[in-house]
């Protein structure tokens, strides 16, 4: 071996040994500063608000998700526990949690998630956007892939709905649709046993399952499946639902027809000229996916994903 391979970068002939710097011992905390630059507002739900920010140190956007100053200790607690859940999710359609951190100047909680360029899928049905059927069942069965992750690991999203389903492409392959299930700030840990508040229904009206219409009932991974149903409805219908005649309503109202009202028939909304037997399959899966009892639904993600390739293969 020659010298001029072997030595260090400053040519002296010496081999290098390598780093003999300081050591960091266990406990040490490595402390950072984060810079983050607001360019737009991006939405707005209860507990936060979500902006598309600049990451100045690592040169990319994100959307930073900020909790409101004026929430409750029990939206505190949502908001904390969410950015914990999210940091340990590795699936890709499962939004990624890169950092999270505290306001200097606000006291404000944040947590920074990648930033995806593209629609949720209410924004398709509030634009009048008719979804071909093999579309559909692609976005949900991604859907479903990313549930049987979450509820393997005990997680109730427990506010599924077409706003909290995203539609972007791959920044590699844009032919490649990929599908992200967002926000899990209402979701509930199965193996925190920790009691549930009882003064507050969790989830929205419009797909809210009959068992959490209940302050303080219990509730499993069914009650996502329900709310995927009643999603589904809304897609393959082009943007109807079955309780439609109750959203100028009081909330109240719809939480009753969830536990009491049996849902109008999907094919109800279909065109015409379907197939008897697509129409029929359409209104099979619907049926079983938002029965009131829950052991009537699908037992799991996986069996609702092996229900929907049937209708995928519809066309």
């Amino acid at each position: 071996m020659s010298s001029s391979s072997s030595s260090s970068g400053s040519g002296s002939g010496q081999y290098y040994e390598g780093y003999r710097g300081v050591d960091l011992p266990t406990g040490t905390v490595v402390r950072t500063t984060s810079q983050f630059e607001i360019v737009q507002p991006l939405g707005e739900g209860g507990m936060s608000k979500v902006y598309k920010a600049f990451d100045r140190l690592m040169n990319r956007y994100v959307a930073l998700k900020v909790m409101k100053n004026d929430v409750p200790e029990w939206a505190h607690r949502h908001f904390r526990r969410e950015a914990r859940m999210c940091a340990v999710f590795m699936h890709n359609n499962l939004v990624r949690v890169m950092q999270v951190g505290t306001t200097e100047e606000y006291g404000l909680f944040w947590f920074a998630m990648e930033y995806l360029r593209g629609k949720d899928v209410g924004w398709f049905l509030e634009n009048g956007t008719v979804m071909p059927m093999p579309v559909v069942c692609e976005i949900f069965s991604q859907v479903l892939d990313a549930l049987r992750y979450v509820h393997l690991r005990r997680i109730v999203h427990c506010d599924i709905k077409p706003s909290n389903i995203f539609v972007t492409r791959d920044s590699h392959d844009p032919m490649l649709r990929v599908v992200k299930l967002l926000d899990f700030g209402v979701a509930r840990d199965l193996s925190d046993l920790t009691p549930q508040s009882r003064r507050h229904v969790m989830g929205d009206p419009r797909y809210i399952a009959p068992e959490q219409t209940i302050a303080g009932g219990y509730v499993d991974h069914r009650a996502d499946l329900y709310a995927l149903g009643m999603t589904f409805f809304e897609l393959a219908t082009g943007g109807r639902h079955p309780f439609e005649d109750l959203f100028d309503e009081h909330p109240r109202a719809l939480l009753q027809a969830h536990r009491e009202r049996e849902p109008i028939a999907l094919s109800t909304f279909l065109p015409p000229d379907t197939p008897a037997s697509h129409a029929r399959a359409m209104d099979e899966f619907f049926t079983k996916a938002c029965a009131k009892q829950v052991h009537h639904r699908f037992p799991d993600a996986l069996a609702m994903r092996e229900a929907l390739s049937v209708l995928k293969d519809m066309g």
